[in-house]
């Protein structure tokens, strides 16, 4: 499935989105629990060392943050309910994955749900398959509610519920290092994704063992 096919749905849901003013963006959210400690750890320790919650892929699999270790990953927090930012921030990552694949670096996606109680397996393995999402690169997870607030103070990622079930959201994407280290983070849809696209080309040049400067 070509690069073009794949954003067509994704694009589709966000233009319907826009004629909905409520719910999922750049709204104020509060501060996920744990946004203090995280801001101390964030830029020192590997995210893959927040190990104390159970995470499902889309495969129904339980695994733990540790396993996606070994690889540069860009790793987003978003809800497949979302009409709104959240098939941006997908269409973003896929053009990524597009000009890593040319550039030949080996970077994987992963997609964490902040809506655990309706993303299930199940529904992440459907909407996985319904952009056409390749498993050899792309993550999708569903983890607790105490796990999901624990990773978004660390990667600085605040949400909330609204009363129609929308979640209210800011919209980041983080670059971790092969080793799990935040090495590259773009706050908001309005910073070039060349942006992103350069921190990852230096992450993925970094030999392992390296000290990777954030970005």
């Amino acid at each position: 499935m070509s690069i073009l096919t794949r954003l067509v749905p994704i694009f589709a849901a966000l233009l319907g989105g826009l004629a909905i003013l409520a719910g999922c963006g750049e709204a104020p959210a509060m501060p996920a629990e744990g946004a203090v400690e995280a801001e101390k750890v964030g830029d020192r320790f590997s995210v893959y060392a927040l190990d104390t919650e159970s995470w499902w892929d889309q495969t129904g699999e339980m695994r733990a943050l540790g396993s996606l270790e070994g690889r540069v990953q860009v790793l987003a927090m978003v809800y497949t309910h979302c009409a709104h930012t959240c098939p941006r921030i997908v269409a973003d990552m896929l053009q990524l994955e597009a000009m890593t694949e040319e550039l030949g670096k080996e970077v994987g996606f992963v997609l964490v749900s902040i809506d655990p109680d309706r993303d299930q397996p199940g529904r992440l393995a459907s909407f996985a398959d319904g952009i056409g999402l390749d498993p050899a690169r792309w993550t999708l997870l569903q983890g607790t509610d105490d796990g999901t607030r624990a990773l978004a103070a660390l990667l600085g990622v605040r949400y909330r519920q609204e009363a129609d079930r929308e979640i209210a959201h800011t919209n980041e994407l983080t670059v971790l290092s092969p080793a799990g280290e935040i090495v590259h983070q773009r706050k908001g849809l309005d910073e070039p994704l060349e942006h992103t696209l350069d921190a990852l080309v230096a992450a993925a040049d970094t030999p392992p063992g390296s000290d990777p400067a954030r970005r």
